[in-house]
């Protein structure tokens, strides 16, 4: 009789689906995220005063820049991912208190599928990173947020009101 998957090994996948499901399993020696459970029962997220600083919830980016966003999901990413993929509990419990450069490399590294890694210009990562922040109530700033190495690796992902509680 076959071995009842493990309630971590469930979990797991359930955490990495939204952005696997399109690009299949890491290969060999690709760094993969360390899993984060989601809060359970009596759990809760990080207080404000509890937030890594600098982080997404100061305004990193702009609504223009998600606009722009929006435009590469749906020529790219919508080929494989629905806007719920990222508004999943989930994905927010898994992604929660990374840092934007992990997240951020995660996508440019492995999207769109069947493409060599590093195939959509950084700029697009960036602004698909904020339409993802957008849909999750991460409010908008004044500034763009960049796509050089220094801007993506400064701040810490916290959701806006998607996330919280």
């Amino acid at each position: 009789m076959p071995q009842r998957p493990t309630v971590v090994r469930t979990l797991l996948a359930a955490l990495t689906l939204p952005l696997t499901a399109c690009g299949g399993a890491p290969s060999e020696g690709d760094p993969t995220p360390a899993a984060v459970a989601p809060a359970g029962p009596g759990e809760s997220r990080p207080a404000p005063a509890d937030l890594r600083e600098p982080n997404t919830l100061e305004g990193i980016y702009t609504s223009a820049q998600a606009r722009r966003g929006r435009e590469v999901f749906e020529d790219v990413c919508a080929d494989c991912h629905q806007v719920e993929d990222w508004q999943d509990d989930l994905f927010l419990a898994r992604w929660n208190g990374e840092s934007v450069y992990r997240f951020w490399t995660y996508i440019w590294e492995r999207m769109p599928n069947g493409e060599p890694p590093y195939s959509l210009p950084r700029e697009s990562v960036s602004d698909v990173l904020t339409y993802i922040l957008e849909l999750n109530g991460v409010p908008a700033g004044t500034e763009e947020f960049g796509s050089d190495e220094d801007a993506v690796a400064e701040h810490w992902l916290y959701w806006g009101a998607a996330g919280e509680g």
